[in-house]
């Protein structure tokens, strides 16, 4: 798969690739215990159990290995099956499990392992494996019918069903795949395996092996929310661009009509991976829809074997069209995301995504923010508690004028009793925001949903945070046994500890909170940063001394640039600090360009070298009393050698 795709996407899971069989159990019945006769024919469609006639996708010969559909095997000998991750199949017969990957010629029977000439593939929507491995592991037989010039496999049909159905073809018998609320299809990629889809299911991709490394051949299908406006071919041909790797070189580019859908195409190649591209775009209301297939080759020609695959795509999906294999991962209306690290599962509207930047659990849309996090139970905690540490910590941060209206709930949830904290901030300009934060106590963990949107969207949004909250399902049980102590990081956190820091490269030493996060922490460098919820510490080495640099400051804030951010100086003094004196300048920054409004203030002390500058910034809003205290008591640590 191209790397760029993989990182424009929000989520990537593997899915379950096909999943209950159309065909009866019946049509290849047979009893317990008793004896099976399979016969079959590279090439024809006909297979006969016991005698009974069925018509199946074709087996084949391919590096001298038969390949049959797997649903032949599981009804004929009443194997159990069980599909795992999307690609690996588990097949059980009495005492005996063979295991197959997708993309994988190494098969394994009861933890052996076995080598193969052809990896498990989907053919036109049925599932071929390669059988003698398999029927040969269940101590079955094969020979060859002179005559009829048919394969005959004699064994034993289980003498206990297996685990799992007897099949993983749910899309047997469908020639076309789409999405249908996306509103697209195409033709069934054949000899491909759907091996990735993202969590929306605005991007999905199929390829002849799930191993990223072998890829060969591959078919993906991304859909695009690009606005209303009707872009050109230019626009288009950057929004293909976006897609390429790195190596990826443009070989063609046209414009073309195809059955009277006017696509952006295409045709790139890679140096690295030897692949040739073909890109198909077009728009269709406020969406871009872009299919890309790859194939190796020693020139674009091998593309020519999936024209009419690119050909059949089109940005429409009929509902009436039962040869449509339905791939949408939305359900009337929803999308279900599940966090298998975190054993989290939750129902969300299909305009959301996962964050996957974020190491545990968050989603959103264009106006809501769900996030999911646990810590672990502190011996004595309830949850009355820890919702009255919660606010009285936010009270802390916000100044009074930018938060309001808390109010606390009892709510239930799936996995049991819990509460509500709501309440409303702002970080000026009028504009407010609604915070939820759920809590709940299971167990030995604590586990907390926060969820916030714009206040002005209240009536939407409101609707749709009871929703999703009473979809939530945590799996608790999974929780405690493969978590440990997970330490909590704010509402427990001691403020008032501190922890001392020295540089010798520089001779000074400074107490600062033991909850700062330190962006560049080693102080013996020229430069480090802190960062904490109110604001920013910075201390850098400068070859001006204090007056100089402080004089320099002065008139940086009288720029016309920065008159125009609404810089003023609020005082310019002489300090002295545990014996070393210090020019002191504050600045307050009314209008920043993009940040929020907030105060600077600059220590600066001379050294032998120039002056060591130490910078503190604090945002407005969080300019509390207690945010006030924490910084200026770690100015007045300051000491010098």
């Amino acid at each position: 798969m191209k790397l760029n795709v993989i990182k424009r996407m929000i989520m990537l899971l593997l899915p379950a690739l096909l999943v209950l069989s159309l065909l009866p159990a019946a049509a290849f019945g047979a009893d317990t215990g008793t004896q099976v006769e399979v016969r079959l024919k590279a090439g024809s469609k006909t297979v006969k159990i016991n005698g009974s006639a069925s018509t199946v996708e074709a087996p084949f010969v391919s590096s001298g290995t038969t390949m049959v559909p797997l649903k032949v095997i599981t009804n004929a000998f009443g194997a159990g099956l069980k599909l795992e991750n999307g690609n690996v199949i588990t097949l059980t017969y009495n005492d005996r499990k063979v295991i197959l990957t997708f993309g994988s010629k190494t098969v394994k029977v009861n933890g052996a392992a076995k080598a193969v000439a052809v990896a498990p593939v989907v053919v036109k929507g049925s599932t071929m494996v390669p059988l003698r491995v398999i029927v040969e592991a269940f101590g079955a037989k094969i020979t060859a019918d002179s005559a009829t010039k048919e394969t005959v496999i004699i064994g034993v049909r289980a003498q206990s069903a297996g685990t799992g159905g007897t099949s993983i073809d749910s899309d047997y018998g469908k020639t076309k795949v789409g999405d249908s609320y996306y509103g697209w299809s195409l033709n069934y990629p054949a000899g491909l395996v759907q091996v990735l889809q993202s969590d929306n299911g605005d991007y999905v991709k199929w390829a002849d092996t799930a191993d990223e490394s072998k890829v060969a051949a591959q078919v993906n299908v991304i859909t695009e929310h690009v606005g209303n406006d009707t872009l050109t071919s230019e626009e288009q041909r950057d929004v293909l661009y976006n897609y390429y790797d790195e190596d990826e070189i443009t070989v063609d580019k046209r414009t073309t009509t195809v059955n009277g859908l006017v696509f952006e195409k295409q045709i790139t190649y890679t140096k690295e991976t030897k692949m040739y591209y073909e890109y198909r775009g077009i728009q269709k209301d406020d969406l871009y829809f872009i299919v890309i297939v790859g194939l190796k080759g020693t020139d674009k020609s091998v593309l020519n074997s999936y024209a009419a695959l690119l050909n059949s795509f089109t940005p429409s999906y009929n509902q009436a069209d039962k040869a449509i294999k339905n791939i949408t991962k939305v359900k009337d209306g929803f999308i279900t995301f599940k966090d298998a690290d975190y054993g989290f599962t939750v129902k969300l509207p299909a305009d959301w995504y996962s964050d996957r930047e974020s190491t545990t659990p968050a989603y959103t849309n264009d106006t809501d923010v769900l996030a999911f996090n646990l810590s672990s139970l502190v011996a004595g905690d309830t949850l009355e508690n820890w919702a009255t540490r919660r606010e009285a910590r936010i009270r802390e941060d916000f100044i009074s004028s930018n938060v309001r209206n808390f109010v606390t709930a009892p709510l239930d949830l799936k996995d049991g009793k819990a509460l509500s904290l709501s309440y409303e901030y702002t970080y000026g300009s009028n504009v407010w925001f609604t915070y939820n934060e759920v809590l709940l106590i299971s167990g030995n963990y604590r586990y907390s949903l926060d969820y916030g949107y714009l206040s002005l969207n209240s009536a939407k949004s409101s609707d749709s945070f009871k929703q999703v909250i009473a979809s939530v399902d945590i799996d608790t049980a999974f929780i405690e046994k493969n978590f440990g102590l997970v330490e909590d990081d704010y509402d427990l956190v001691d403020r008032s500890k501190r922890v001392t820091k020295r540089s010798t490269e520089y001779g000074y030493s400074m107490d600062i909170p033991a909850y700062w996060y330190g962006v560049q922490n080693n102080f013996n460098k020229d430069e480090v940063l802190y960062t904490s919820g109110a604001g920013e510490m910075g201390v850098f080495e400068s070859d001006q001394n204090a007056s100089t640099f402080a004089s320099g400051i002065l008139q940086y804030a009288n720029t016309p640039e920065n008159i125009a951010q609404g810089v003023t100086v609020r005082e310019s003094t002489t300090v002295t600090i545990n014996g070393k004196t210090a020019q002191k300048v504050v600045l307050y920054v009314a209008k920043p360009e993009e940040d929020l409004p907030h105060t600077q203030t600059f220590y600066l002390f001379d050294t032998k070298n120039g002056s060591m500058v130490f910078l503190f910034a604090i945002y407005d809003v969080h300019a509390t009393e207690s945010n006030l205290k924490i910084i200026n008591d770690t100015a007045q640590s300051i000491r010098f050698n």
